[in-house]
């Protein structure tokens, strides 16, 4: 039998293929990057033929690190960007780009779920806020409306762990922390669509994916999907999960309060628990086990914050990341009291507002491009703190130490500013691949090389090591007076942020020039 486990990683600026042993011991992965989309303000979509090429190319390069053919790997599995909404065809080609979670374009058709169902006993029963994007069913809502050719042609509304295992199995799946996200499950099963949510929002609940386990085989490798990607027909392919789930199976955490910080274009938070939690100010998705729900706090922008700042004003390119960097490292903690609101796309946990924006406050005459550089770190470190600080609640008790992965942490300068604002530890995990390790232990786990989940999660302990990252107690200081001036921002400018989101034009929608108020 084949010994080697194919994790694929979708996040939300490249494709990663890591292939593994069945010790975890990572024997070669690859990365090939693309751009996400938005043609209008607002709007965020991808091409899921992106996605398909980059883990071709990252597959291809993968195996030629690990030195094997791809014919060797005995089982795939997947974590993904979520939720992501696209109609799929019967050949599991996307008919429309993918509309992504941060995507705000389908602020009407939450008025009109809101319509038909009152919000609070909705988001009572899905668990979760009723946001555009985040909450699936509004981007398949705009579909429907705004997109009906494509939508009723469509074999399958999937997201984007569909489009990638059905491209591999021809089959059509998404497993329960997809539906969890989807606004069409009951939080307390999110292992079957409801099919009076389904009846009430006038969704065929037939053209959604079927629903199963994420470590459950849900079909193998076509021919034609081996000719495309040199993996063996036959090989088993798991429904796969989310991105923030695998990760936290990759970083080892079962027991409720394991918290694992999960570093990229956007900061999640992800914490297993015993039952769905009330704060809406988080996510209710689901683990990997039956039974098992996992608590999420997200900020939509801290990377992209970084990401755009280079882009931007600094030029792109590892230099200017490395300059940026520098930079906020000659200005000194506070960036000469500048404070920077990392909402370029709306932001989630805490306020949940697709239309707040981001701002720079505090710049004088004196202000320099230092400091403008060290508040964007600073500003993306206080907006963790928030998440953090929800999470006191959503465990009701202290939050301990913090394992921390994903490609941000390598910023050693930014890691220390957060743990000064969060004043507490970060354990940064010297394995980094969390989320493929995780999607390929689900594969482990489908093919029967590992017996229970427990196996699987004694394999990513072992993987461990990292290093602790300490506050820095003068810094911490400086932040503690800062944080609750950083906390008033948004609400001091939430009517300014909503006036001039109002004012931008709704490009490519057939609502009338008055709909498009919110």
């Amino acid at each position: 039998m084949p010994d080697l486990l194919l994790g694929i990683d979708v996040g939300t600026s490249a494709v990663k293929s890591g292939i593994f042993d069945l010790d975890g011991r990572l024997l070669g992965i690859a990365r090939s990057p693309y751009r996400t989309s938005a043609p209008h303000p607002g709007w965020a979509e991808c091409d899921p033929e992106l996605w398909w090429r980059g883990f071709v190319k990252s597959l291809d390069a993968a195996c030629d690190k690990a030195g094997v053919k791809a014919g060797r790997i005995g089982a795939v599995g997947v974590d993904v960007l979520y939720p992501a909404v696209m109609p799929l065809d019967a050949a599991g080609r996307a008919l429309h780009p993918a509309i992504l979670y941060c995507d705000q374009r389908s602020i009407l058709q939450v008025k009109a779920i809101e319509a038909k169902i009152p919000r609070e006993e909705y988001q009572s029963i899905i668990g979760n806020t009723l946001v555009p994007g985040n909450c699936a069913v509004t981007s398949l809502l705009w579909l429907r409306d705004e997109r009906p050719k494509e939508f009723t042609s469509a074999r399958t509304i999937g997201f984007a762990s569909t489009f990638v295992t059905s491209r591999l199995t021809g089959e059509f799946f998404a497993d329960p922390s997809m539906a969890a996200l989807s606004g069409l499950v009951d939080i307390r099963d999110p292992w079957v669509w409801s099919d009076n949510l389904c009846g009430i929002l006038g969704i065929d609940a037939a053209r959604l994916p079927r629903i199963a386990g994420a470590a459950e085989v849900i079909g193998t490798v076509t021919e034609a999907a081996a000719k495309a990607t040199g993996l063996k027909p036959g090989t088993p392919v798991v429904c796969g999960c989310g991105d923030a789930p695998a990760c936290a199976l990759g970083a080892g955490a079962l027991s409720p309060g394991t918290v694992v910080y999960i570093a990229g274009s956007t900061d999640c938070v992800a914490v297993p628990m015993r039952s769905a939690t009330q704060d809406r100010r988080w996510v209710n998705s689901a683990y990997i086990p039956r039974g098992v729900w996992m608590g999420i706090g997200t900020t939509t922008s801290s990377g992209m914050s970084v990401e755009w700042f280079v882009r931007e004003i600094l030029g792109s390119g590892k230099e200017a990341i490395q300059q940026m960097t520098a930079l906020a490292a000659s200005s000194p903690p506070g960036s000469r009291r500048v404070l920077y609101l990392p909402y370029l796309q709306g932001e989630r946990t805490p306020v949940w507002d697709p239309m707040a924006r981001g701002m720079f406050i505090g710049l004088t005459s004196t202000t320099t491009l230092a400091d403008m550089a060290r508040a964007v770190f600073e500003g993306t470190a206080f907006a963790l703190r928030q998440v953090i600080e929800c999470l006191r609640n959503v465990l009701r008790e202290e939050v301990g130490e913090i394992m921390a992965v994903g490609g941000a942490t390598a910023n050693d300068l930014w890691n220390t500013i957060k743990a000064s604002a969060l004043k507490r530890r970060l354990h940064v995990l010297s394995f980094q691949e969390t989320g493929a390790l995780g999607a390929a232990l689900l594969a482990g786990i489908g093919a029967g090389h590992y017996k229970s989940f427990e196996d699987a999660l004694a394999v990513a302990r072992s993987v461990g090591g990292g290093r602790i990252v300490e506050p820095d107690q003068q810094a911490a200081a400086v932040y503690d007076e800062l944080f609750p001036v950083y906390s008033s921002l948004y609400p001091r400018t939430r009517d300014i942020a909503h006036a001039l989101a109002c004012k931008r034009p709704e490009e490519g929608t057939t609502a009338s020039k008055e709909q498009r108020q919110p």
